[in-house]
């Protein structure tokens, strides 16, 4: 499940951890257990007992997969934030209490500071969306992990949410619809000129896989949607609407959504300031419409789940 994106105003530059500032609770929302158990099953995750998250925040998505592997379990949690390796000490109390070894690092996705051949499992979630060059990413991950061992990618297509309809814009003009289209492929193309990641490459990252040499490659859409209908008094539901209230404008503390369009010249950065004054208040529509207890949507988000075998080592 993905933050339903609501990119209407220029905020300034985040100083939180990626993971903190845009999902938080709303994170934890993000899976159907049917679905894990499924995918856990799938994977054969109990015959792995050494995962290492890459680009791991929080540790939202090790924490998930963790009880599936088998003892004795380790965790390796890796990431370019260092909110997380200064503050871990609730993270690692966590793994520590379910005697769950685990090793928190600051570090680059692109040179995993990690021996060869180390990991069972190796996976990310919603890495490789902010990562300028992922196939090098994926191929950090695929030299630490052992042969024969499982690579897992969670990540999306973020355009399709400017196409999904709730009960506040399913009557809205065509061109007003393109217009929000329009605005998240440039604001897609914008991240990625700066290097700051593809928001869609879920879409690529079978096709990475498999350039990569990885074998078995099998890709899964996950299943959860988070439907908003009144009353809103679900834990996912009021997860959300928090999640809605701090904003959608997307920064971090080197670039933002003014950043994006900037960088790809006049014509896009004259649309950018167009839309953000003809839709100023389109967030607001929708905060007043659940207010008043008329806002439903299903919620869909497309998220791919893609898993692969690194290959034995030839004798």
């Amino acid at each position: 499940m993905k933050s339903k994106k609501v990119p209407f105003k220029h905020t300034k530059k985040n100083k939180e951890g990626h993971s903190e500032a845009y999902f938080g609770d709303y994170r934890d929302h993000w899976w159907n257990q049917s679905f894990l158990d499924l995918l856990a099953r799938r994977l054969e995750l109990d015959q792995h007992h050494h995962l290492l998250d890459v680009g791991c925040g929080q540790c939202h998505w090790s924490k998930l997969l963790v009880k599936y592997l088998s003892t004795p379990t380790t965790v390796s949690g890796i990431d370019y934030d260092r909110k997380w390796v200064r503050q871990s000490a609730e993270i690692e109390s966590y793994f520590r209490e379910r005697n769950i070894g685990f090793d928190l690092r600051k570090g680059d996705a692109h040179d995993l500071p990690y021996a060869d051949n180390t990991f069972d499992l190796v996976t990310c979630q919603t890495l490789l969306i902010h990562v300028e060059f992922p196939e090098q990413v994926i191929a950090e991950m695929l030299r630490v992990l052992r042969p024969g061992g499982t690579i897992l990618c969670v990540e999306p297509n973020n355009l399709v949410q400017s196409l999904t309809k709730s009960s506040a814009s399913a009557n809205d003009p065509v061109d007003e619809i393109l217009d929000h289209v329009k605005y998240a492929l440039l604001f897609e193309r914008g991240k990625k000129k700066l290097g700051q990641g593809d928001n869609s490459v879920g879409d690529l990252v079978p096709g990475m896989l498999a350039k990569a040499g990885v074998e078995n490659i099998d890709v899964r859409l996950s299943d959860k949607a988070i439907a908003m209908y009144p009353p809103y008094t679900t834990d996912e539901q009021i997860a959300t609407m928090e999640q809605w209230s701090r904003g959608g404008a997307w920064s971090t503390e080197e670039f933002s959504d003014y950043d994006y369009f900037k960088a790809l010249g006049p014509e896009a950065f004259a649309f950018y300031e167009k839309y953000l004054q003809t839709y100023a208040r389109q967030g607001e529509r929708i905060l007043r419409s659940i207010d008043a207890r008329k806002y439903h949507a299903a919620g869909g988000a497309l998220m791919y789940v893609v898993s692969g075998t690194k290959p034995l080592a030839s004798t």
